[in-house]
């Protein structure tokens, strides 16, 4: 800032989208904006679902759910928000004008892009958040904390697009196929059957079956054994119990269907596997369960060839 209370902007990096306005803004019932055409990038995101209509060319999207709006260059789009309640919604206006005015190649840049991306992941709606934070708190910040947020969070809407179907969220699994799944984990040492995991999620034995194959890809009783085998490869590693011990403790009674069960999942069996994976800092590991992230826990999920 200088001595006249003017914000100055330092040109950021090349690489990286520079921002030319950013809100917050909640717009009455019945009023609308448009149709226009701009001459930057915009991101928007509209935190609840209303009956705001988005126009861009001869596409109309009704915003009935959380969603982000990417708009670009010379697109003639418009608004129409709900006539009945009022509409807000945060928004970022950006070029790339280090780079001649050139958006880095992201789907959702190009003029054949997506409109409007469902989303209401709390990291992404974070990362719009605190760029709104930074223009407000640190505006002289702004050109270099909000522009490379702005662009790891482009990346990561783009991310939804390229590495995931757009219809992901009809296949987003229900509550209470999570609470099953979260059930067997907590009980995995005990008997299990499928009455016993529909009760606990309040749904019948049928009704349970069928979702839970359509949202998993397995059958109850093929993830019991799925996540049994799991946790057992977790002991055989981080634990220096037995494999009867083991069998016992993730709830088989018979040591020798274990093994027969260990090597039909992993295709080798539980003492090869221990000796073949072991490392002695496993040691220090505590075995967890599957469901707490989309990604195995206690594992170097990526090494470029470095020590640790």
């Amino acid at each position: 800032m200088d001595r006249s209370g003017n914000v100055q902007l330092r040109p950021p990096h090349e690489c990286l989208p520079a921002i030319r306005v950013a809100g917050d803004i909640v717009k009455r019932a019945g009023t609308g904006l448009g149709p226009r055409q701009i001459e930057d990038y915009e991101l928007l995101y509209f935190p609840d679902g209303t009956k705001s209509i988005y126009r861009v060319g001869e596409m109309a999207y009704t915003l009935s759910e959380p969603c982000f709006i990417v708009t670009r260059p010379g697109e003639t789009h418009q608004y129409e928000y709900d006539p009945v309640q009022p509409s807000r919604h945060l928004f970022i206006h950006f070029g790339y004008f280090h780079r001649n005015g050139e958006a880095p190649p992201l789907a959702i840049l190009q003029p054949d892009g997506p409109s409007v991306i469902p989303a209401e992941d709390e990291l992404l709606v974070g990362m719009m958040k605190q760029i709104m934070n930074i223009a407000y708190l640190y505006p002289d910040k702004l050109q270099q904390r909000g522009s490379a947020l702005l662009a790891a969070l482009l990346e990561e809407i783009n991310g939804l697009i390229v590495d995931q179907p757009v219809t992901r969220d009809k296949n987003r699994i229900p509550p209470q196929i999570l609470k099953a799944l979260d059930y067997i984990d907590k009980h995995l040492d005990e008997p299990l059957s499928i009455d016993r995991l529909a009760q606990s999620v309040g749904w019948t034995h049928e009704h349970f079956s069928r979702s839970f194959v359509r949202y998993t890809g397995r059958t109850p009783r093929e993830m019991i054994i799925q996540r049994r085998i799991e946790r057992a490869c977790q002991l055989l590693l981080y634990e220096e119990r037995s494999v009867k011990n083991v069998a016992y403790a993730v709830g088989f009674t018979d040591e020798n269907y274990f093994c027969r069960v260990f090597k039909n999942v992993k295709g080798i069996t539980a003492t090869k596997y221990r000796k073949k994976y072991y490392d002695p800092r496993y040691s220090e590991l505590h075995p967890v369960s599957e469901s707490d992230s989309p990604y195995p826990p206690n594992r170097i999920l990526y090494n470029a060839g470095s020590s640790y």
